[in-house]
């Protein structure tokens, strides 16, 4: 009965060996716990023939911007009214730079391609807008300096340029742009998320002639 008892520890030890061997390489294997996430998709391009009459002015930026906030100044979405002083219109736009505007992601057009890629990797946290945007090499007034070709809104297919902007006319006030505001993204650490949506060229041509 001792020498059936002593191998059944002897077992019982073995396989607890055996079982924390194999659970310290799978922790091995699975290396180091991410601490960014990904955002990629496709982005479908309207009226790529106006890019032939812009291509050497230029770059096409990808960029993301911050969570939307007004005090500090930052992202993009609704400002009221008043804001930036008495009498100013308020509207919906960016306040603040990208969060990669650093380092934006510049893309590489290819002529003819009514499709294109992204990836982009991120902070965890969350996010404002994502717009594909053309700055111009020689427009130096701030509010002109990027046309907005396209945001992610939650439509895939249809563009919004993400805007909405109003002037002053004399007594009035009138709406020059008035578009859907860009969605929200919210990342942890180790996602992937795959955002598709629709970009238009020919807001250069709207844009640069305000």
């Amino acid at each position: 009965m001792n020498m059936l008892r002593i191998q059944k520890t002897l077992f019982l030890m073995w396989l607890v060996v055996i079982v924390a061997g194999l659970s310290s390489c799978k922790k091995d294997d699975d290396g180091p716990a991410p601490t960014t996430a990904k955002i990629k998709g496709n982005i479908t391009l309207l009226n790529t023939e106006v890019w032939a009459a812009y291509q050497d002015s230029g770059e096409v930026q990808l960029t993301i911007f911050p969570e939307f906030s007004l005090n500090p100044p930052a992202g993009w979405g609704p400002i009221p009214d008043n804001t930036f002083g008495p009498g100013v219109p308020g509207g919906t736009f960016a306040i603040g730079a990208p969060a990669n505007a650093q380092n934006p992601l510049v893309y590489n057009y290819q002529a003819g391609a009514n499709i294109g890629t992204y990836e982009l990797e991120v902070d965890p946290g969350t996010y404002s807008a994502l717009a594909l945007g053309f700055r111009h090499d020689l427009v130096t007034d701030p509010s002109l300096r990027t046309a907005t070709l396209g945001v992610h809104w939650g439509n895939a297919t249809s563009v919004s340029h993400g805007i909405v902007i109003r002037v002053p006319a004399g007594p009035n006030i009138i709406t020059v742009f008035n578009e859907p505001a860009p969605s929200s993204i919210t990342v942890e650490a180790g996602d992937e998320l795959t955002i598709d949506f629709t970009a238009d060229f020919g807001f250069i041509e709207d844009w640069y002639m305000r």
